[in-house]
């Protein structure tokens, strides 16, 4: 079947994998808690509210039960989960009613996901989307799980031990990848599941948008056109871009190089889906504690006891903290302003069932919280103090305290950049807004504790372990609340303006500076999604290597392939490491590789452990090493077979040991050589 087809009907199957996996039990376990009756939530909506349970409760649940009893405990469990969930749906009458406007954006979002991640199979070769460089990590760690089981073994690093990572994402994408086999590989089922992330965050910002009060007076359908209108948009990055454009003489394709940015919701739910769900998780986990309390729009008592709300807000915390450390520290903060709020007013009963609900996340997360400390070789906090990063002032020779003095007087302007609409859209808001009516409800004033909390962690803390995750994606907080903030000044301001005659009933108003801004958001989503398949043509020299001889990279997928029914699954299969980093073992294949490329510490092996193999290896596809050497190697490192492509300078070499050695697997581009077989 032609490679493009394959990733299509893949990814399509993996989605319908969602509905036992992830739908069903998410509205078993909502309708089991109570703690959100049909009238608190908008009328047909029952389906979004079952995906954010089933995401925000499911990590958690699912990687407890795969580490103590195995994948398919936890799978049995799901499938328990989701017949309960089908007998509830099925007592009711037509309860998953899809409005016009959800159904075309979430129809929209598949056709997008398929578009920008498959690859594009054409005459003997593959074009690889630029995501491939975050996909290689989704793919390979999905498949780690479902073969070892968790915490996963070391995708990339062959050692004892189990990985030191925020794994649980992956459970439900291994979940997916074994229920759909042989459709669906740990490729397709990662960005299957990614469908429905994306479908959770419009759930949660449907809630978040009912619960808040803040359109309560508004029609349904006003309130999802406006947020259907700037879900889209991202900042004003994109200008960083048109600039380095012209000083550099090519486009740049990842605007975070230029710029700590803020990462917009179509580039943090194609790249980082796993952040996205955490931020989901810790939502329910705050919005179940509201629930519990009086804070109930409808005036009817409480849908659930105290006991229920502090158990779904742990598990939902525990969740978040498997699924992403670096936003569990964005809820951590937000979670101590509101104890600290709830203090001042001598709200004891509020700020017990949030104590009570941090303590027992903690306990039951205790086991995977200690995976984090005990797998990881390099030392080191992990965290450390900062003042947000202001790309323009790269270019300038200064000092530390004078860099960190500008960046400090720079913040207003740097985030205004970086939040485009939504800054405006929240200034608008607060002008336009009383206080008191933005904090009519719990939820209201969480909104604001969030946003201020993650910014604080986003503007002085940095994360060190690679990337600067942690500035990143504290801010997924102060994300949603301007969000909601800039939809529900659209449906005010069209409130507003109905009445007088300017507009008809059933159009979308927005002021002229969101209007505006919004269309430059559009802009900066446009370009991220156009370099996804373009990058090739912009001339950037860091993204050269990725996908750089496309027949190779097909031959090397129908390889791997061959490799995954043909060798044993416990077998490790070595690539070249030496080039800037790997793709394809973890895209496509199923045995383990001995180390992925000189990059291989994101899961916790030591780094000089890391260069040490890659140099060990680096003879055995750049010379001609007799093939004894080449055995020895191999042997040294623990290496069951080789995979050589024509990309690998020992190829040309007539007299290599390539040739010499026979092959169990032999195309064009690629052999496999079994070590045993030198």
């Amino acid at each position: 079947m032609n490679g493009s087809a394959a990733d299509a009907i893949g990814i399509l199957a993996a989605f319908l994998m969602g509905v036992p996996l992830v739908l069903l039990p998410g509205y078993a376990l909502a309708a089991a808690s109570r703690l959100f009756d049909r009238d608190a939530i908008s009328l047909g909506r029952g389906w979004l509210l079952a995906t954010l349970f089933g995401l925000g409760l499911l990590p958690f649940l699912d990687s407890t039960l795969t580490r103590f009893l195995g994948l398919k405990a936890a799978g049995a469990a799901n499938l328990i989960l989701a017949l309960a969930g089908l007998a509830l749906v099925l007592r009711r009458r037509r309860p998953w009613r899809i409005d016009a406007v959800a159904g075309l954006l979430i129809l929209a979002w598949i056709i997008l996901v398929i578009g920008v991640s498959i690859d594009v199979d054409v005459a003997g070769r593959i074009y690889q989307p630029l995501m491939v460089i975050d996909l290689v990590k989704h793919a390979a760690t999905t498949r780690a799980i479902l073969e070892t089981g968790a915490p996963p073994m070391d995708p990339f690093f062959a050692r004892e031990g189990r990985v030191s990572y925020y794994y649980f994402f992956y459970t439900l994408s291994a979940l997916v990848n074994g229920l759909g086999r042989p459709l669906v590989d740990a490729r397709t089922a990662f960005l299957g599941l990614t469908i429905w992330i994306g479908i959770g965050l419009y759930g949660l910002l449907d809630l978040l948008l009912a619960q808040s009060g803040l359109v309560r007076r508004a029609a349904p359908g006003h309130a999802r056109a406006a947020l259907a209108a700037l879900l889209p948009a991202a900042g004003l990055a994109a200008l960083f871009a048109f600039h380095a454009r012209h000083v550099f003489g090519f486009w740049i394709t990842d605007t975070g190089s230029l710029n700590e940015q803020v990462t917009w919701w179509g580039t943090s739910l194609l790249w980082v889906p796993h952040h996205v769900t955490g931020l989901l998780a810790a939502w329910l986990g705050l919005l179940a504690l509201t629930r519990a309390g009086q804070d109930r729009l409808d005036g009817a008592e409480p849908g659930g006891t105290a006991w229920i709300a502090v158990l779904v807000a742990a598990t939902a915390f525990a969740s978040c903290v498997g699924l992403s450390v670096w936003v569990a520290c964005g809820a951590v903060a937000t979670a101590a302003l509101w104890l600290a709020l709830l203090l001042r007013e001598r709200d004891w009963r509020g700020a017990a069932l949030l104590v009570g609900a941090g303590i027992l996340s903690l306990v039951i997360a205790a086991p995977h919280l200690a995976d984090l400390l005990a797998n990881r070789a390099d030392g080191g906090a992990g965290i450390a103090l900062t003042v947000r990063r202001f790309g323009p002032l790269d270019s300038f020779d200064l000092d530390d305290p004078t860099r960190s003095l500008l960046r400090l007087l720079l913040l207003p302007l740097n985030y205004g950049l970086e939040f485009g609409v939504f800054a405006a859209g929240t200034i608008l808001f607060w002008r336009a807004v009383p206080l008191r009516q933005a904090h009519a409800s719990e939820v209201g004033r969480l909104l604001t504790l969030s946003a201020l909390a993650s910014l604080v962690v986003g503007t002085f803390l940095k994360s060190t372990i690679i990337n600067n995750d942690l500035g990143q994606r504290a801010l997924l907080f102060a994300q949603v609340s301007s969000l909601v903030w800039t939809v529900a000044l659209v449906v005010r301001f069209r409130a507003d303006r109905v009445p007088a005659g300017l507009g008809p009933p059933g159009r979308l108003r927005m002021p002229p500076v969101i209007a505006g801004l919004a269309v430059l958001g559009y802009v900066g989503s446009a370009y991220f999604l156009v370099w996804q398949r373009a990058y090739r043509l912009s001339g950037e020299p860091d993204t050269r290597f990725v996908n750089a001889q496309p027949a190779v990279d097909y031959g090397l997928r129908d390889a791997y392939h061959w490799a995954a029914a043909g060798l044993p699954a416990s077998l490790v299969l070595q690539h070249n490491p030496a080039p800037p980093r790997a793709f394809a073992f973890g895209l496509y294949g199923l045995q383990p590789t001995g180390v992925a490329d000189r990059s291989a510490r994101l899961y916790g092996a030591a780094s000089a452990e890391i260069l040490a193999r890659v140099d060990l290896l680096r003879p055995v596809f750049a010379t001609s090493l007799p093939a004894t050497e080449v055995r020895a190697r191999a042997e040294r490192a623990g290496i069951g077979a080789i995979v050589v492509s024509s990309a690998d300078p020992a190829w040309g070499d007539p007299g290599s040991w390539i040739w010499e050695a026979r092959a169990v697997y032999a195309a064009p581009r690629v052999r496999i050589i079994r070590v045993a077989d030198l």
